[in-house]
């Protein structure tokens, strides 16, 4: 169900971060939430997991659109803050066919838009 609001999105968002690290397969480094609106704002924090491998993520959204997350990035890096994977939907140069990609140490792929839940099932199931 798609929130209403930007505090029931937060509220999403942390019901999922917390479901992980109450599991026992992460921690919590950080999280910022600043609200710009009833219905935008910014979403940003770390998730430290057993093998010490980080989750750096933010989310700026907008409920009222189709697509709330208007910028995104999920950049997960290993214990030596190698890059393992990273998606966003940042511009490119050169330019990409379509904003939502995924690069690897040695690529990049184009299409791929996962929620947050998602990357932490990729990464939690890989």
């Amino acid at each position: 169900m798609p929130a209403s609001n930007f505090s029931e999105y937060v509220q999403s968002l942390q019901d999922k971060v917390n479901f992980v690290v109450s599991s026992g397969e992460a921690r919590l480094i950080h999280l910022t939430i600043e609200s710009r609106s009833s219905f935008m704002g910014l979403i940003a924090g770390i998730l430290q997991f057993k093998d010490e491998s980080e989750l750096h993520f933010r989310e700026f959204v907008n409920v009222n659109l189709a697509e709330p997350r208007q910028m995104y990035a999920y950049h997960y890096q290993d214990q030596e803050k190698n890059l393992v994977f990273r998606y966003d939907n940042a511009a490119h140069r050169p330019h990409l066919s379509q904003p939502e990609h995924k690069h690897t140490p040695h690529d990049i792929v184009i299409g791929l838009s996962p929620l947050l839940v998602e990357v932490i099932d990729e990464i939690l199931f890989a």
